[in-house]
């Protein structure tokens, strides 16, 4: 018998419900195991402690203060961790995001998050 395939992991985070929800679904979708966080605090906490299995974080926020540091910490800590911020068009976001993190506007598009999933996916 082989051995089982572990399935990857990715967190979705965001205040938005509805939001978190298609956005789960869709990264599902890419063969992920999916983990929500409705606020930056309980991502870190949550990365905390499944930070060395998860591949992919999407974080959905109109404050770029907590885009910064959810970026900043991912790339210090699990650098492996692809992270993909959506904010609001208007949103400032002069903060330079590290390799590993990429930004898209609102409203996003579903194969938009789609092809960022599978990019972490290998």
């Amino acid at each position: 018998m082989g051995q089982a395939r572990e399935i990857a992991q990715a967190m979705v985070v965001g205040s938005r419900e509805e939001t978190r929800h298609i956005a789960s679904t869709l990264i599902e979708e890419s063969g992920f195991h999916v983990v929500e966080a409705d606020s930056m605090e309980e991502a870190a906490q949550l990365l905390g402690r499944y930070g060395q299995k998860i591949a992919f974080v999407f974080a959905d926020t109109s404050n770029s203060e907590e885009a910064r540091g959810l970026a900043t910490l991912v790339a210090r800590k699990w650098p492996w961790i692809r992270l993909l911020v959506s904010m609001d068009q208007d949103s400032p976001h002069d903060f330079a995001m590290p390799a590993s993190a990429s930004c898209m506007h609102r409203p996003w598009l579903p194969l938009d998050l789609l092809i960022e999933a599978e990019r972490a996916m290998h």
